[in-house]
């Protein structure tokens, strides 16, 4: 059944901005916060591509989500079974992760069949765009006027005083700012080199004006490590280019261009301490060798979570194991969260579900550099050099947030790489001609793959 082009940009648009805007304030939270805006939206679509194909789950060929929703579903199962025979699940925690896992699969269902063009993918991109526009507004407002929504931790009566540190920080649509400045640095790999507007002459490139907004944002979120995964999109990005590129010189200008913008925020801008970057790192070393601060509290919970994986014999903790054993088994730096999607599916959910998780990533980043080096035209190259940043950024920012499984748009992201690559191979099968037996295919260049279009084509 062929559905109309404006529904499926739609239905796809809408689970990018549920995913981006998981709560809508309080306004619709329900049976006690499982239920959010993002949650509703997914089930709600996710029956509404049931009920356009009849039921019928269009996965033939798509191997990327086959791949991803085999996975989710072996996860899912395994969930509930450390749900009922593990002694160290939380109930409250462990419905909400697997709720997360559910609208994971449902992401991937979703996108799966939906079936959009090259234009309509664009077009999403574009949307996506816009939203993280608006959410970095939103983060600047909140930072002029100290002023929260009443889904974020400053307006939460039961939080504790100390939590609240700086009144003029931001988190959106999040709870916490770790949360808020994740969710914006994961999206802004959208913004690199993408979307340029022509000034008679000459172009200019308003995605640079976001990452420079969010490096800011970030700086006064006091959210560094957001900040190094935005430099390692960056540098990504600038080698990616500079490969395609002869004259690498503006490559790498521009990356010693973002360099100095990074070190100029990072001197002049304070975070919600005190201390400016250089000082606060030098006393976080200083606190570390004493066995004090932050940084030496991320590394015990890190060593302890192997330690919780390994108290499971590998197997995993269940769903929100985490929080329960570290809380009756205090670890020396005093967290009861991972502080890292990586460690938190490791000692949950046990090495197999783990080493599948990072497989898929590599999975998925591979397919991302055939589209890179081998894409039919401008655009397509474009996707899988996006979705090689986006992967890269991907792996550094979940270790931003205290807990990541619940987070939302990652789920979408995912599944938005694989629809990128499996509408590029398809429609490449579609418009390459059928080859004479014995025949070789034509290689293609790096170079001339991505700037074989025009400029004009590629704004």
């Amino acid at each position: 059944m062929r559905q109309p082009i404006r529904l499926r940009t739609i239905m796809a648009a809408l689970l990018v901005g549920a995913s981006a805007i998981p709560n809508l304030g309080n306004e619709l939270n329900m049976l006690g916060g499982f239920l959010n805006f993002y949650r509703v939206v997914v089930a709600l679509l996710a029956v509404l591509t049931l009920i356009l194909f009849r039921g019928e789950i269009r996965l033939s060929g798509r191997r990327s989500f086959l791949f991803w929703m085999g996975f989710l579903f072996v996860w899912l199962a395994y969930a509930g079974v450390l749900m009922v025979g593990s002694p160290y699940t939380d109930s409250e925690r462990g419905i909400r992760e697997i709720f997360s896992l559910l609208c994971g699969l449902f992401c991937f269902y979703i996108l799966s069949n939906l079936k959009l063009t090259k234009d309509e993918i664009e077009l999403v991109l574009r949307f996506l765009f816009f939203v993280l526009t608006a959410l970095v507004l939103l983060g600047f407002g909140e930072i002029i006027t100290g002023k929260h929504l009443s889904s974020s931790m400053y307006s939460d009566p039961n939080q504790k005083i100390t939590w609240r540190t700086n009144l003029y920080t931001a988190t959106g649509f999040s709870y916490n700012i770790n949360d808020y400045s994740a969710l914006i640095t994961l999206m802004l790999p959208v913004t690199l080199g993408r979307f340029r507007i022509r000034l008679r002459r000459f172009f200019i490139d308003p995605g640079w004006f976001l990452v420079a907004s969010v490096v800011l944002i970030n700086r006064i979120n006091d959210a560094n490590i957001c900040n190094a995964a935005i430099l390692v999109g960056v540098f990504a990005f600038a080698i990616f280019r500079a490969k395609a590129d002869r004259r690498k010189q503006g490559m790498l200008a521009m990356a010693a261009l973002a360099v100095l913008v990074f070190l100029i925020i990072f001197t002049i801008v304070r975070g919600s301490g005190s201390d400016d970057l250089f000082a606060r790192v030098m006393n976080l070393i200083e606190k570390s060798e004493e066995g004090k601060g932050s940084l030496q509290a991320r590394m015990l919970i890190y060593r302890d979570g192997f330690s919780g994986a390994w108290v499971s014999g590998l197997l995993g903790l269940g769903p929100g194991g985490f929080y329960r054993y570290y809380s009756e088994n205090p670890s020396g730096s005093n967290f009861v969260d991972p502080h890292s999607l990586f460690l938190e599916i490791l000692s949950q959910y046990g090495v197999l579900i783990f080493a599948g998780f990072v497989l898929l990533l590599i999975y998925l980043f591979r397919k991302m550099r055939m589209l890179y080096r081998g894409g039919t035209n401008a655009a397509v190259c474009n996707w899988g050099e996006m979705g090689m940043i986006w992967i890269l950024v991907y792996s550094v920012v979940t270790f931003a947030s205290s807990s990541y499984l619940q987070n939302s748009f990652h789920w979408t992201l995912l599944a938005l790489i694989c629809l990128m690559f499996e509408t590029a191979r398809e429609e490449k099968a579609v418009a390459e001609p059928e080859r004479e037996p014995g025949r070789e295919p034509e290689k293609q260049s790096i170079d001339l793959c991505i700037y074989k279009e025009s400029r004009d084509e590629l704004s």
